[in-house]
């Protein structure tokens, strides 16, 4: 059965074509241009106010503005006459809400607006400076490259289509069968799971990487290794994606996205794709892959790939050949890094956790300041030659002991190599330095109260981390 939808922009179009019609002209229309915009606007308020779970919003950002995050958001939201309730995934509890006025007009066409503050409708389209803005946000001068006014282009009982009035973004909304909480609940549930970034089908050479961060999956031609060669990836297409209660949802359908793009030699791979159109990936957490169109991706870890729970709690670090010191791994920004106290009383560290590979990342950061100095953890080469960095860029990451994982998983080991380096000096120490604003005058930390607790300011040959 045929969906039946009004069009507003080819009514808008309508009115405006009507005002250049002859005086005599037959009317196509009983009612005036804005008679008839006005009901037009009425049927898709009624439309968005009478589903009775409300609506899922796909808020893809963006991408063009020089300040946006990428990828997409998932929002959902509740109309009543003049009132709108809205709940975002952005929120650490999802059953937050707001409620705020929304407004339905005409601006060049018909316009929802979301002109009244409200925290989650607003929080990826208020711009910040160096202030933080009410969202904690700085930096982004043009916002995240959300939107808070949209035109209406359709509306149906199955899907609202909008535009971003200043950005330009196509924005569906779709009809809820479970109350808001719930379903956010479901997003996140995914969301989290969902910690496989490589995916693989050899048999029809496809390969896919979501990058979590930039909310993008990333389709390769895949040539699986064999004998001496390594595996090589081949990207063919790159589409943003949004969290849904199954899976993910990309911004286009792949035949869509797939419009205009060719590779010399890979033309079946592409039309193969396009012959599995889909616009929706189901995710299973159980087998952990991703399935759409009849094809299946299983999900592969790296070797030595540990979770970040795994990695929260104390530990006996080793370093100096043989000196030990007591440590604490506590959550951070969570599936993002962790704050490591124990060194010293005056601060804490922060290690990164990296979701693709499983592993830690240790790398130069400050961790005070005194007149004009700053104190540097500082990134430190000792096999190198003793060269040192003020760089957060520089550091060490850790690797699983898989034979004290496989003895004991609750008191495991991770070792310690030199991850990002200088000028071919491999990081395998670090050492606390003061830096003068001046440039000159830097040194090692004077003041012993900052020093470690065994061997003063010298963290030489970090060796490893072994879990309590």
């Amino acid at each position: 059965m045929k969906t039946r939808f009004i069009s507003l922009l080819m009514i808008a179009a309508l009115a405006i074509t009507s005002v250049s019609c002859v005086k005599d002209a037959d009317p196509v229309f009983d009612k005036k241009p804005s008679v008839r915009m006005q009901e037009a606007l009425k049927q898709a308020q009624d439309i968005l106010r009478t589903a009775p779970h409300g609506w899922r919003m796909d808020d893809f950002m963006n991408e063009s503005n020089t300040t946006a995050i990428k990828g997409g958001y998932t929002i959902a939201m509740k109309f009543t006459e003049d009132k709108v309730t809205a709940w975002g995934e952005m929120m650490d509890d999802v059953s937050t809400n707001y409620t705020s006025l929304y407004s339905m007009t005409t601006d060049d066409g018909p316009v929802l607006s979301f002109d009244d503050n409200n925290y989650i409708l607003h929080y990826y389209s208020t711009p910040s400076g160096t202030a933080r803005n009410p969202y904690g946000q700085t930096g982004h001068y043009q916002a995240l490259g959300g939107d808070f006014e949209f035109l209406i282009l359709e509306a149906s009982a199955d899907c609202v289509k909008l535009k971003g009035k200043r950005g330009g973004q196509k924005i569906n909304l779709y009809p809820l069968d479970k109350e808001p909480e719930e379903f956010l609940a479901n997003v996140v549930k995914v969301r989290e799971e969902m910690l496989v970034t490589h995916f693989e089908n050899a048999t029809l050479n496809l390969s896919m990487n979501l990058d979590r961060d930039n909310r993008h999956i990333l389709i390769n031609y895949f040539q699986p290794a064999f004998s001496e060669w390594d595996a090589v990836e081949e990207n063919i297409l790159e589409i943003p994606y949004v969290y849904t209660e199954n899976g993910i949802q990309l911004k286009k359908s792949l035949k869509s996205a797939l419009k205009g793009v060719t590779a010399e030699g890979r033309e079946a791979f592409i039309k193969m794709l396009e012959e599995h159109d889909t616009q929706e990936m189901t995710w299973n957490g159980t087998a952990r892959n991703l399935s759409f169109a009849g094809i299946v991706v299983d999900g592969i870890l790296p070797e030595g790939w540990l979770s970040y729970n795994d990695y929260i709690g104390e530990y006996v670090v080793s370093y100096n050949n043989g000196t030990t010191i007591d440590i604490k791994l506590e959550k951070g920004e969570n599936m993002k890094s962790y704050i490591l106290s124990g060194f010293n009383k005056n601060y804490t560290l922060k290690v990164n956790y990296d979701l693709a590979s499983g592993a830690l990342v240790l790398n130069g950061q400050t961790i005070g300041q005194s007149g004009e100095y700053t104190y540097w953890f500082a990134p430190w080469s000792l096999v190198g030659g003793g060269s040192l960095w003020y760089s957060t860029s520089y550091g060490m990451k850790s690797v699983l002991d898989q034979a004290s994982w496989d003895a004991d998983p609750a008191h495991f080991q991770i070792n310690w190599v030199s991850g990002t380096s200088a000028a071919g000096k491999p990081i395998d120490s670090f050492i606390l330095y003061q830096r003068h604003s001046s440039g000159s005058g830097n040194s090692a930390i004077q003041d012993s109260s900052w020093y470690f607790p065994t061997t003063n300011y010298r963290l030489a040959y970090l060796s490893s981390f072994k879990k309590k």
